[in-house]
């Protein structure tokens, strides 16, 4: 008997299903991606990868890599149509594990290469926003946004190691140390509170606001804010928090970075931003921007719960043909059916007995 109620599947299984689902109701195609890559384009990317180790591997004289990020292979392996395309994936990847282990993670995302306008903009982050609500109602989406982080740079005239530093100190939300390096470097007061500022700031949309009016009137970031209060107004600030620490390679991305949240999960499942400067490392011109979801995460808290037969049918001595057919009449009657030899620990369904079949 057919089941069609999709209740064997897995809670990641359920949830890739629901999510393509969702992306090809927005008109998004599925991108399919080739097995490997060369090696060189995860080697040389490496801290847009998070400075994972990629492993590789020889064949034919080629040295290939087990695909550790699926944005870069997109932008390898897809071609420069003219026009916006907008894709979504469902796909492997693989990654070092803290004892030297390899890890097969699972990986879904969305990316709109083209014209990434305000339009595209606000659609993708109300595709965030249903993507975390499919993993778990109770969430939130951290937004921030490159371009602010490097005009506070500039203005401090902050370089190389010195550079490097403060953006280590706005990811920690290290004040102290950042207080101590101002006064040792003698950078300007007034924007060093405005960089203090950003450290510290990690809030609600409405609050967070005042916080980036004031600094604006210090340096100048009115597009920036505008950019990014006007994405919230178009979807919804609810579930929105500003934060600048979330990261964010500014060598590759040029805007808007957001991390999501789900309860139950103690990191970010979900990551993303807009990344024109590393199309522009591949020689392409387009605007780009997208998130990855990470199921294999996920699937460490979401744990399945293990199901039970609705019956079983113990047998013994009676001879195969007769307990199959025993068991293949009890569930084209519509009855989950176990065959066993004995009854499981702590099942309390139905039990049915091969001999009583005589």
């Amino acid at each position: 008997m057919k089941d069609n109620n999709f209740n064997f599947l897995t809670k990641e299984q359920k949830l890739s299903i629901n999510l393509k689902a969702l992306y090809k109701s927005y008109g998004y195609n599925e991108f399919r991606l080739p097995g490997f890559d060369e090696y060189s384009l995860y080697a040389d990317n490496q801290s847009f990868i998070g400075g994972k180790d990629v492993v590789s591997f020889s064949v034919g004289g080629k040295l290939l890599a087990l695909r550790p990020d699926v944005t870069l292979s997109i932008i390898k392996n897809g071609k420069s149509l003219g026009n916006t395309q907008k894709l979504f994936y469902d796909e492997k990847v693989y990654r070092r594990t803290a004892r030297g282990g390899l890890a097969e993670v699972s990986q879904i995302g969305v990316e709109i290469i083209g014209d990434a306008d305000i339009v595209s903009e606000a659609e993708l982050c109300s595709l965030i926003l249903k993507t975390l609500a499919e993993v778990n109602g109770d969430f939130v989406l951290d937004f921030s946004h490159t371009g602010i982080i490097v005009k506070l740079l500039d203005s401090l005239n902050l370089n190389g190691s010195n550079r490097t530093f403060a953006v280590k100190c706005l990811e920690g939300k290290n004040v102290h140390d950042f207080i101590r390096f101002a006064k040792n470097t003698n950078l300007d007061e007034s924007k060093t509170q405005a960089f203090m500022s950003l450290i510290n700031l990690s809030a609600r949309s409405a609050e967070a606001k005042l916080t980036l009016d004031s600094i604006n009137k210090i340096i100048d970031i009115s597009e920036e804010i505008d950019e990014m209060f006007s994405l919230i107004e178009y979807v919804g600030g609810s579930r929105i928090n500003i934060d600048f620490s979330i990261g964010g390679d500014t060598d590759y991305y040029n805007g808007l970075i957001f991390k999501g949240y789900v309860k139950g999960v103690p990191h970010a499942v979900l990551s993303g931003g807009r990344y024109d400067k590393l199309l522009s490392k591949f020689g392409r011109t387009e605007k780009a921007m997208g998130f990855a979801l990470y199921l294999g995460e996920l699937c460490k808290y979401l744990q399945d719960e293990q199901s039970m037969p609705d019956a079983v049918l113990v047998y013994s001595d009676e001879s195969p043909s007769a307990v199959l057919q025993m068991a293949e009449g009890l569930r084209n009657n519509g009855i989950k059916l176990l065959t066993c030899k004995s009854v499981p620990a702590g099942f309390n369904g139905k039990i049915y007995y091969a001999e009583n079949f005589k």
